[in-house]
């Protein structure tokens, strides 16, 4: 693998960033987010919280979906859909810029849920950690499995988790940027039955 561009080059300013992954019901206009995993970062691009929720989406997932992510309808339907936890989620992000691998696919998919709820989304511009490793490494692979692997970097089983992806997002952001890798603090999600609900 070759050099990375410099930081400058990839034209982040090191302000404050929250970094996000989305698992779906699917991949159309009218599919749902049913899990959001966060981590918010400080102007250095140093770990300040995380955030780890799963919604009931009020549709079926697509089978292909549920391969992807292993949550089941039935598992789903046991958490409260995403308008009881948007505020909580808003305060989260803080207005901030907002990143992701593949940002247009989880700007979309979490935006649409602030959309239906009549709300902004809650970030000021984004990164696009899949298109930055893209300019800097041409030719290499750029999906977040391969890419977060350069930086020996894996997920723990086959599935994908919100919260683990967001960290593998968050390693390859540092990588970027000229910074070692930090330890991912992965816990579960935390709105499940018998969980209070944040507001």
């Amino acid at each position: 693998m070759g050099a990375s561009a410099s930081p400058a080059e990839m034209g982040w300013t090191l302000g404050p960033v929250t970094i996000f992954d989305t698992e779906t019901t699917g991949a159309g206009a009218e599919d749902r987010v049913v899990s959001l995993g966060a981590v918010r970062l400080d102007a250095a691009l140093e770990p300040e919280a995380t955030l780890h929720l799963a919604f009931a989406p009020g549709i079926p997932c697509h089978w292909g979906a549920i391969r992807v992510h292993g949550m089941s309808d039935a598992f789903l339907a046991c958490h409260p859909p995403f308008a009881e936890h948007a505020g909580e989620v808003a305060a989260f992000f803080g207005g901030h810029p907002a990143a992701a691998h593949n940002f247009a696919f989880d700007r979309r998919m979490l935006g649409s849920e602030f959309g239906r709820l009549g709300r902004e989304p809650p970030w000021s511009g984004g990164f696009c950690t899949m298109q930055a490793w893209r300019r800097a490494y041409p030719g290499e692979r750029v999906g977040l499995a391969r890419a977060a692997a350069a930086c020996g970097f894996g997920r723990e089983t086959a599935l994908h988790g919100a919260l683990e992806d967001a960290w593998l997002a968050v390693q390859l952001l540092r990588r970027l940027h000229g910074l070692p890798p930090v330890p991912m603090r992965l816990h579960g999600i935390t709105n499940g039955p018998g969980e209070e609900i944040a507001g």
